[in-house]
């Protein structure tokens, strides 16, 4: 079976029709959350989301054996469970999920019914090399959610703005047609402003001309935590040039530092927080903990350190250090 398009998958559900087993992947994360946001509900049939027909796992700190275990569990109060594993790109081996869609009666789209379990695996990339991946490429619904065609991002813009109750200038829509980098995050993210701001036409334009600095910070922030090498170039030139905005974002990425140290000496001594946590922080720091240990967290802060010192006292152009950091992350 070859890779399916989403529009295709969404046509499925409209009908009423899921499959037993999806593996989105690709950069597109929006176009990833609202398949997954249909296939759940498709899946569940408006029965109410509880603890039994509804399981989440993050695949960077759980192994393929457990996430299997639940998905053939099913549900305790019956009906169809629904079971969402995300960062499926660090699950090591994917033998025993080829295992399992062998196992399956049918991998056919049916109605949420015909299963006892609809498991979605969302992952940053598929891998058509390795051994198991024929077989889910031959029997799951292997959905690629690339980035945007540049030919497709008006009609993308216009939906977006249409779901906020937005109409766009002519202007408007140009300028979000040249957003860079580009993705419907960003793009969402932009029209949410407009949003907020109303129909004044100067402040519209003022939102708009803010551009999308606060995005690439927040994607660096997170890529550089990941050990994201590929990712944190990508947006790294959108702010390492412009010293007036890299001494507040420096002081932000150290205050993630120093979170992220306090973090893992909880974990290591077993001591619970003393402070109450923004759940999505929490969130961040236990994704971000697999890839570091005492001397690659030195590393990182001794390397802010020269960024910091250099900024303060050369006020000359810092790109060479900020890249010198992203490729210190192999080391």
């Amino acid at each position: 079976m070859p890779k399916l398009e989403p529009k295709l998958i969404q046509k499925e559900l409209e009908k009423g029709k899921v499959r037993p087993v999806y593996f989105l992947f690709g950069t597109e994360r929006m176009k990833a959350r609202e398949l997954i946001r249909k296939i759940q509900r498709a899946s569940l049939l408006g029965a109410s989301v509880n603890d039994f027909n509804l399981e989440k796992f993050d695949a960077s700190d759980t192994g393929i054996e457990r996430i299997l275990d639940s998905a053939q569990s099913g549900s305790m109060t019956g009906g169809t469970k629904f079971v969402l594993v995300r960062n499926a790109e660090d699950l090591r081996n994917l033998d025993p999920l080829a295992e399992y869609l062998k196992s399956l009666p049918t991998c056919e789209p049916s109605g949420a019914e015909s299963f006892s379990t609809v498991l979605v695996l969302a992952s940053k990339t598929f891998d058509g090399r390795k051994k198991a991946s024929k077989v889910l490429s031959d029997l799951a619904a292997v959905v690629p959610c690339e980035e945007v065609k540049e030919q497709e991002r008006e009609a993308w813009i216009e939906f977006l703005a249409k779901r906020r109750g937005l109409s766009l200038a002519d202007a408007e829509r140009l300028s979000l047609r040249g957003l860079d980098p580009w993705s419907l995050d960003i793009v969402d993210q932009e029209l949410s402003k407009l949003e907020l701001v109303g129909e004044d036409a100067f402040l519209r334009a003022e939102a708009l001309r803010s551009g999308v600095s606060a995005y690439a910070q927040d994607e660096f922030i997170d890529a550089i935590f990941m050990r994201d090498k590929k990712r944190a170039l990508g947006v790294v030139h959108h702010f390492s040039k412009d010293l007036e905005v890299q001494l507040p974002f420096l002081g932000l990425l150290a205050w993630n530092l120093r979170q992220f140290k306090l973090f893992l000496l909880e974990q290591e001594t077993r001591t619970p927080s003393l402070e109450r946590r923004n759940p999505m922080l929490q969130q961040k720091l236990e994704r971000w903990r697999k890839s570091w240990n005492r001397r690659t967290v030195q590393d990182l802060e001794r390397g802010l350190f020269e960024i910091d010192f250099s900024l303060k006292n050369t006020r000359l152009s810092s790109s060479g250090l900020w890249t010198g950091l992203i490729f210190g992350l192999d080391q």
